[in-house]
């Protein structure tokens, strides 16, 4: 009798425990058709579905072995809108092709015509059609356009905002975030947070223009788009974005400096990494057997070292010949001229699996955040050749850290190239490396355990109300308290005003007495 009441107290306990498991329907919105914006995404959606929620991505890329729980919705389109084919290395032969407002409307075209793809997406219409489920948590992008944010208006439901890069000019206003010129480069920047005057004054120029820019350009047409598609009734996208319960930035102090971020503002830098997998033998191989270590080359997925312009490939195998250590470099093409026997070439690498290696002496890298976070992550120094976009702010930022070396691709001779890899393999780099990646490392709890921990706590608490930062709704001149300075300065005129009105009386009183006994 003892044993089955044991039995039956343990089977309650049981169902008691599964009672309070709660499973959350969680819908994403991802219509950007970058891949690497993807791959900071992902891991948090499918971590979702791994905890039991019932989770639903909408995007230009289908998990190619879901989880249960896991739904695709995919859009149609990518080759019509993506730069995934490659960019050419000969747009940045001769200096940096785009500048920062060149940069801004070239993310304008590209939101815009991500939106309209993915409003007119068959899938997407059909879902949007037969979907009658109601949503607990809707997780999207921030990025170049705020479409999915009327996309997701749709579904009446709290929502996370995700940015795959350091936050955007426009996003510290609908987070409640102090965004200070001063320390804080815009994300297109070429500096860390340690910036002389003129790039200060520069980069309160660029900040304030952007944010017009976005407002009067970009809100605009996206609610154009949303109208057209959708129908009327949407709100204003500007406003709409003030309704973001929590924004999760792959972004981490360590390595972009700490700023003054609200509860609602939350640092997931890393979240793509992942355990260290087995590599392949020949790998390994080549990396355990390296007596005087390795460097690695790789410009990540988009930039194709392969399209580098003749005299630059000769530049760089010529200062690669003079080192002793062994180079793995990603080079998409079967065939590498006049290579020397210390470089091997492969078309893809496990980038992350391979620059944890204790073999890895310096990454030669384009400065993207994915690849930026595995080298602080690593622990390992970098030569870096940012080649567009925030990775000139990346650069920089590694730069200040002592962990490496800005090679811009216009002065890549053979000279500056060993150069740069001789201060690279210095001891005080690899030093100032290893003290930025203990940082980067040592957290209270992995940046995925972090983002579904906050996922199902905005989920749980109908949108996360109390993360609201009343800054996000005061006027911008209350935000600034210029209605109070503007009382300071009336009563200080004022007070000048009457002092100086009470002085002239008494010069004045004072010169007609003075008359009066002449």
């Amino acid at each position: 009798m003892t044993q089955i009441l044991g039995h039956f107290i343990s089977f309650m306990l049981i169902i008691s425990t599964i009672d309070r498991i709660t499973c959350y329907n969680i819908l994403g919105i991802f219509i950007h058709p970058g891949k690497s914006h993807f791959d900071m995404f992902y891991p948090l959606m499918r971590g979702l579905a791994e905890k039991g929620h019932n989770v639903t991505v909408i995007s230009h890329f289908p998990d190619k072995n879901p989880v249960p729980g896991y739904t695709d919705v995919v859009l149609e389109g990518l080759s019509d809108i993506s730069l995934n084919n490659g960019v050419d290395l000969e747009w940045f032969k001769d200096q940096r092709p785009l500048s920062h407002y060149t940069e801004i409307f070239f993310l304008y075209s590209w939101g815009i015509n991500s939106c309209e793809k993915a409003l007119t997406s068959r899938s997407l219409q059909k879902f949007m059609k037969q979907y009658r489920e109601k949503f607990d948590l809707i997780i999207l992008e921030q990025f170049n356009t705020d479409c999915p944010v009327g996309i997701a208006s749709k579904f009446q439901a709290p929502f996370i905002s995700l940015s795959s890069c350091a936050m955007m000019t426009w996003h510290y206003e609908r987070t409640g975030t102090p965004l200070i010129p001063s320390y804080m480069p815009i994300v297109f920047s070429d500096h860390s947070e340690n910036m002389n005057f003129i790039q200060r004054a520069k980069n309160w120029f660029v900040i304030h223009s952007h944010n017009l820019i976005y407002k009067w350009v970009f809100n605009p047409k996206a609610n154009d788009l949303l109208e057209k598609h959708l129908g009327p009734g949407i709100p204003d996208v500007a406003e709409l974005v003030k309704k973001t319960s929590l924004m999760m930035v792959n972004q981490h102090y360590s390595l972009s400096a700490p700023k003054p971020l609200p509860p609602g503002v939350l640092e997931v830098g890393g979240i793509h990494i992942s355990e260290q997998k087995t590599l392949s033998p020949d790998l390994q191989n080549l990396l355990d057997t390296a007596e005087h270590g390795v460097i690695i080359i790789s410009w990540g997925s988009m930039v194709k070292a392969d399209s580098m312009p003749d005299d630059k490939r000769d530049a760089f195998l010529s200062a690669l010949s003079q080192f002793k250590e062994r180079i793995i470099w990603k080079w998409e093409n079967d065939s590498l001229p006049n290579k020397p026997d210390n470089v091997y070439i492969r078309p893809w690498l496990p980038q992350r699996d391979i620059l944890c290696h204790p073999k890895v002496r310096v990454f030669m890298s384009h400065g993207g955040l994915l690849g930026s976070s595995e080298t602080a992550y690593c622990g390992v120094p970098a030569v870096v050749t940012p080649m567009y976009g925030d990775q000139f702010m990346n650069a920089a930022a590694i730069v200040h850290r002592g962990m490496g070396v800005l090679l811009p691709f216009p002065q890549m001779t053979t000279e500056n190239i060993v150069s740069a890899l001789k201060q690279a393999l210095s001891p005080e780099m690899a030093q100032n490396a290893k003290k930025v990646s203990f940082s980067f490392k040592n957290r209270l709890t992995t940046p995925l355990e972090t983002a579904i921990w906050w996922a199902e706590h905005v989920a749980a608490t109908g949108g996360g109300p109390l993360l609201h930062s009343r800054a996000i709704d005061l006027p911008w001149y209350v935000y600034h308290s210029l209605d109070v300075w503007a009382l300071v300065v009336s009563i200080l005129i004022l007070t000048i005003f009457m002092w100086v009105r009470i002085i002239k009386r008494l010069c004045k009183a004072k010169k007609s007495e003075k008359e009066k006994y002449q």
